[in-house]
């Protein structure tokens, strides 16, 4: 669940090998603009540059760095016209996502531009070349033009390095199953193979008896910290008792034992399961939340595409919610999102509260659970979801948490209005077979999770 420090890049510099014999000042003088590009992208990554290449030869060596360095991410700069095939057969070979930079020395060409300036500034005819060559032979990739020094620029290339990183990561994703899926409820039903294939992530199924044997290890002074801790981040409500807080934290430490123990990047968890079996005593309502908040991703009622979903926003976005829409507003144009009792409470616009649950709709013990109204602000909705042929999609939607709390709310919860008219924006959400889970994040990250889409080869339908 930790979080990469920062991204690996390589930058794979290509220049024209005769410009060696009839300009010998060029490359070293492009050597010492290299170094500075390169201490810009080091702003954000973490780069691996081996200096400037023009041979077939060159660029091999340049991507064997690469690979000995596990890049996240190949940027690719002209430093002069090169010639495509010289890089064409090793950026098609690599596993590493490719971004074109399209960039130059000079910002701008003004009446002073000498032949020198021309010399030094006229990769971008190479970038077209290469964009071709790697167009005829389906190789993808991403491209960004923009002044090297610009902000918006940078921005963009730290996008495709966030992004990159989210895709390598979701490779290496283990999704734990506690129980099996809310029955009859199809539209998060997986096919784990193809779902493994398409998106990586690994399903674990996870026994009870696995959970259970973790409820009776847990130490009675460890309990204690838990209801110490939650006293001073939660306001609780009195009729919350002492022993059954003790047996909350209990359902949480086991909880969180067998998360660590599994190696687990996100849960999915059919409540019922649980409540089911007379071993649990409570569930673990507080412990999902604190969990979430933590980084792991959840999918509610077994499900594990949404929890694969919240998992791929938080690698992007380092903040990420479960949830799903309840209620219309039509007055106000807006949404109910809440869900039984999960969020993120990095999202909370007050104090949280700790409040007493009778089970989960009539199954299971007393149980503690958090509830809170969301701070108001931007945000960005994501739905991951199996469609036609059983191929993954993403449907995502800015949006704006408003001002707002529900009366007497229990859950975490808030208002959501989409950026459209209400009925557009649902209709689409339906014509496109959207799931009835959703995960949220802060500020309208489009942008971003367009560029993962497609590192991802997956289908993005924007509303």
């Amino acid at each position: 669940m930790t979080m990469d420090t920062k991204p690996r890049v390589g930058l794979l510099g290509l220049m024209l090998e005769l410009y060696d014999k009839s300009h010998p000042d060029l490359r070293p003088s492009q050597e010492q603009f290299a170094g500075q590009l390169a201490a810009k992208l080091d702003e954000f990554a973490q780069v691996t540059f081996t200096g400037i290449v023009n041979t077939r030869a060159g660029v091999e060596q340049a991507m064997a760095a690469f690979e000995a360095a596990a890049v996240d991410l190949v940027v690719v700069v002209h430093f002069s016209y090169s010639p495509s095939l010289i890089a064409m057969q090793a950026l098609i070979r690599t596993s590493r996502p490719v971004v074109l930079f399209n960039t130059q020395r000079k910002r701008g060409i003004g009446d002073d531009f000498s032949s020198q300036d021309v010399l030094e500034n006229h990769g971008m005819h190479g970038q077209q070349d290469l964009a071709n060559v790697l167009v005829r032979a389906g190789r993808d990739f991403g491209a960004v033009t923009g002044y090297w020094e610009d902000a918006d620029t940078l921005h963009e290339l730290a996008e495709w390095a966030q992004a990159a990183v989210a895709a390598r990561r979701m490779r290496e994703t283990e999704v734990g199953l506690i129980g099996y899926p809310f029955q009859d409820m199809g539209d998060f039903g997986v096919d784990e193979t193809a779902f493994m294939h398409q998106v990586g992530c690994h399903v674990q199924h996870i026994g009870l008896d696995e959970l259970a044997d973790a409820l009776r290890q847990a130490p009675e002074a460890d309990l204690h910290d838990i209801v110490a801790s939650d006293k001073q981040n939660f306001d609780i409500t009195p009729e919350l008792s002492e022993e059954e807080h003790l047996e909350s934290a209990r359902a949480e430490w086991a909880l969180r034992e067998v998360v660590a123990d599994r190696g687990l990047d996100a849960l999915a968890i059919h409540y019922e399961v649980l409540g089911a079996d007379p071993r649990f005593t409570a569930l673990p309502f507080t412990a999902v939340t604190k969990l979430i908040t933590e980084g792991l991703g959840f999918g509610g009622e077994g499900d594990v595409t949404s929890a694969a979903g919240v998992t791929a926003m938080h690698y992007l976005t380092g903040l990420s919610t479960f949830t799903e829409m309840f209620c219309m507003d039509f007055d106000g144009g807006a949404i109910l999102m809440s869900h039984f009792a999960e969020g993120n409470l990095h999202f909370a616009a007050d104090k949280p509260r700790l409040i007493r649950r009778e089970g989960w709709v009539g199954s299971g013990g007393v149980s503690s659970s958090v509830a809170f109204d969301f701070a108001p602000g931007p945000v960005t909705m994501l739905n991951l979801t199996v469609g036609a042929g059983g191929r993954v999609k993403l449907i995502a939607s800015a949006a704006e948490i408003l001002d707002y709390a529900l009366p007497e709310g229990s859950t975490p919860h808030c208002k959501l209005q989409p950026n459209c008219d209400l009925n557009i924006f649902l209709d689409s959400y339906l014509y496109h077979g959207g799931s009835h889970h959703v995960a949220l994040v802060r500020g309208d990250q489009l942008p971003l999770l367009e560029k993962f889409a497609g590192l991802m080869e997956l289908e993005l339908y924007i509303i």
